[in-house]
């Protein structure tokens, strides 16, 4: 079967560390979505690892459930908004372990601990927790185009403001592809204007 258009809306999954213990721990103690999972924390003392944005703001959200949110950077200062990084430090619910990176995790059936490294005196240790939200980006989802359309850096696909790539007929939209912002209502912007771009193209195109 040939589609005279195609458009590729795959999205973006969060980027694993790969580490010892996380997949057998994931959904176990490890998440990496604090609005889906946040509430299962509630009480809790958690930690989340990462700098940015997204790492910060969610720290935020999940003081709304955890007794405690530790967050756990490899830098010396974060890389969020400084507006975010002031709210955090100034909630007294957050603590922050800076230049550390995780090193594994562990527990019987469920996470328990998280083994960090202290990257200036190169110390390991072994922290008690009861929740990791991991936030240190995204991967695209393009590994069904990576042969037929060439990828920018970080995986994903450059396209015009219209949705198209380099190859005519095919469209990318949402998070797989180049882009500021990855939401749900700019994914969805992107699907209106693939959808009616393809049609275009069609139509322009129809023998």
């Amino acid at each position: 079967m040939v589609a005279p258009a195609v458009i590729v809306a795959t999205g973006a999954k969060p980027r694993e560390l790969g580490l010892p213990g996380e997949s057998r721990f994931r959904g176990r103690g490890i998440s990496y979505c604090a609005t889906c999972d946040g509430a299962y924390f509630d009480g809790k003392d958690i930690h989340v690892i990462g700098g940015g944005n997204s790492a910060v703001e969610e720290s935020l959200f999940l003081t709304q459930f955890a007794r405690t949110v530790t967050i756990v950077h490899q830098f010396d200062e974060f890389q969020a908004e400084p507006a975010s990084v002031q709210e955090a430090l100034a909630n007294p619910k957050i603590r922050v372990l800076l230049s550390h990176e995780p090193r594994g995790f562990y527990g019987e059936q469920a996470l328990e601990r998280l083994e960090v490294e202290d990257l200036k005196s190169k110390e390991k240790k072994v922290l008690p927790t009861d929740g990791v939200f991991v936030f240190v980006g995204m991967t695209p989802r393009t590994d069904l185009i990576k042969d037929v359309v060439p990828l920018a850096k970080g995986g994903y696909v450059e396209t015009s403001e219209a949705m198209e790539t380099s190859v005519p007929g095919l469209f990318v939209a949402g998070d797989a592809r180049v882009k500021r912002f990855r939401q749900i209502t700019t994914a969805v912007a992107d699907g209106t204007i693939a959808a009616l771009a393809a049609q275009k193209y069609v139509k322009e195109h129809r023998r």
